[in-house]
């Protein structure tokens, strides 16, 4: 920290947005001292130990700019002046464009061909902009995937808590985590990792599962350990759900259908007098034992429940 004597604040720079009206993050705060300009972090007001080199960063780290994303989107947006011809495009220099923009075409496009098809290039042809342009708002392509990951799980929220009823509670938190990889393959991917984004969307998800368990006496690593261990099953089977998205989008062949072909020569193969794999080959004229993914993950969530509700009732 500097000090009274060694101290000048020069003023930050002003932030404008398009239509006059000014943004809630300035773009660069600098304190002068003896050991030259030091950026401020924009959201916290944290003071850099360091100025790197190249373009003065605007926050101090991710969950700064996470967190001015979600102020951002919390604005309500000014009225736009009525005018008869429509609005210019931004320009390829970037004029007009905002990090929502940037994360919407983001999102539309690892939502239609993955996250592998994702890059910085892409987006910024999605925006109409040169490249360069996206890093006047996102510091790269990790730091736009965690605003991803944040604005979906924003986005897909869930209904009001029902205190009380563990079981219906951590049951809603499942299903809405199973919707989401639903609509979204790309994000389990990102999250079934040791090491996920820990933007506050996500760890509001964690935070719902361990607070069904409220009033039970249970410890804090015990709870941490059920609420994983339902938002774990959940990403198991997504990687099931993913799967069937990604063969549907290579124009492959649909579970129902690999079930219908593939399967059958397998399961009738034979041993001696009778299949080899019995038990399986009993299996092939009933479709939902393999193409039903949605009444799979019921059930395997409802047994998962049965066995945590002992831990509850003691």
């Amino acid at each position: 920290m500097t000090t009274h004597a060694d101290e000048l604040a020069l003023p930050p720079f002003s932030a404008h947005r398009p239509g006059g009206h000014r943004a809630s993050i300035s773009s660069h705060s600098l304190v002068v001292t003896k050991r030259g300009r030091m950026p401020i972090c924009a959201q916290c007001g944290t003071e850099f130990g360091r100025l790197p080199r190249g373009r003065a960063p605007r926050y101090c780290s991710r969950a700064c700019q996470a967190r001015a994303y979600r102020a951002r989107r919390a604005e309500p947006e000014p009225p736009r002046p009525e005018v008869s011809e429509r609005e210019p495009e931004p320009s390829r220099t970037g004029g007009g464009l905002t990090v929502d923009a940037i994360v919407r075409a983001a999102v539309r496009i690892a939502d239609a061909d993955g996250l592998e098809a994702l890059s910085m290039r892409r987006v910024a042809e999605a925006c109409d902009v040169g490249t360069m342009a996206l890093y006047h708002h996102v510091d790269g392509k990790d730091a736009l995937i965690e605003l991803m990951v944040e604005a979906v799980y924003a986005a897909s929220g869930t209904p009001e808590r029902l205190p009380g009823d563990w079981r219906a509670e951590l049951a809603r938190v499942a299903r809405a985590e199973w919707a989401l990889y639903t609509a979204h393959p790309w994000a389990l991917q990102v999250l079934a990792s040791v090491q996920p984004p820990l933007v506050p969307s996500v760890l509001a998800g964690v935070e719902r599962a361990m607070a069904a368990l409220d009033g039970h006496g249970l410890d804090p690593l015990t709870v941490h350990r059920i609420a994983q261990s339902v938002l774990g099953q959940v990403q198991g089977l997504g990687l099931l759900r993913v799967s069937e998205i990604e063969s549907s989008r290579a124009e492959g062949p649909s579970l129902a259908q690999w079930r219908a072909s593939v399967a059958p020569v397998a399961l009738r193969r034979q041993d001696g007098d009778g299949p080899r794999f019995p038990r399986l080959a009993s299996l092939e004229r009933i479709p939902e034992a393999a193409a039903d993914l949605d009444g799979l993950f019921e059930f395997s969530l409802d047994r998962l429940l049965d066995g945590i509700a002992p831990l509850l009732d003691r």
